[in-house]
């Protein structure tokens, strides 16, 4: 796969777009998960985009590892500062998650 390098006002607008986007769809997520680190900018973007719009939407960053080293991923994905989520999070919710890319998918699986 040929990764696409974009600018940061690229980015700003993209994530513009999401918000518009998911506040266009009717969703009012209750909580906004942010991947740490690509994801926090975006998540910040679509955040004050649905404040805006009166959507109070709780935000945190989450974090993954799995990579020992360039380019050298472990089997695992450890996921680290859920408690948070966890300890509040009803099957009510609506849970929004953002993140800069999608590769492999296998943080976002570990997150879910």
């Amino acid at each position: 796969m040929e990764k696409l390098f974009i600018t940061a006002n690229e980015l700003l607008r993209d994530s513009l777009e999401l918000a518009r986007r998911v506040v266009a769809s009717g969703m009012r997520p209750t909580f906004l998960v942010a991947m740490w680190r690509g994801g926090t900018p975006i998540g910040i973007a679509v955040q004050e985009v649905l404040e805006y719009h009166s959507i109070h939407a709780d935000h945190i960053a989450i974090r993954t590892s799995s990579y020992s080293g360039i380019d050298e991923q472990h089997k695992t994905v450890r996921v680290h500062a859920t408690d948070y989520l966890v300890s509040r999070l009803s099957a009510e919710d609506e849970l929004l998650i953002v993140d800069d890319v999608f590769d492999s998918g296998r943080s976002l699986d570990a997150v879910i």
